[in-house]
Order: structure tokens, then C-alpha cells, then sequence
């Protein structure tokens, strides 16, 4: 039987790496129209991917209870400020 843990980790990297994928192809974007806005979004992009595997990594690394809660809430924080910066550079 499959541990839950090994599933979230793996899931976790999957997201990690297709974050990163679409990381380097807005960068790629960007350097063909050269238009700041894409950078911006970028950056709220990889915050963004960032805080969504933080508690997935933090519970797979086998942490107590204490630090698993206060990952899940820097990683709330991320979320919130990652789609922060995305709304601010598409507002811009």
C-alpha cells in the first residue's frame, strides 16, 4: 500500500517542476516582447508555486506538528501574496 506522505511529496514535485516550466516560458515571453508586466506576473508566479508545496514538503520531511502548522501558514501567506503581485501587474 502506498504511503499518503509519498503521494503529496510526489505531487509536490510534479508541481514544482510544471511551475518551472511555465516560469521559464513566460521568461522566455518576456525577453521576445520585452514588456515589464510579464516579469511582474513571473515573479507573483514562482511565490505562488513556492507557497503551494511549502506544507506539502514540510509533511513529507516528517517535521512536528508545531512546525507543519506554522509552514501552513507561511504558505498561506505566499499564496496570498504571490496572486498579489499577479493582480497588481495585470491591473499595471
Amino acid at each position: 500500500m502506498v504511503n499518503a506522505e509519498l503521494i503529496y511529496g510526489i505531487l509536490a514535485v510534479i508541481t514544482l517542476l510544471l511551475g518551472a516550466v511555465l516560469t521559464v516560458l513566460i521568461y522566455i515571453a518576456y525577453t521576445r516582447v520585452k514588456e515589464r508586466t510579464l516579469l511582474y506576473f513571473n515573479l507573483g508566479l514562482f511565490i505562488l508555486v513556492i507557497g503551494l508545496i511549502f506544507t506539502d514538503l514540510s509533511n513529507f520531511a516528517g517535521v512536528s506538528d508545531k512546525i507543519v502548522f506554522w509552514t501552513a501558514v507561511c504558505s498561506r501567506i505566499l499564496e496570498i501574496t504571490g496572486i498579489g503581485i499577479m493582480i497588481i501587474a495585470v491591473i499595471r
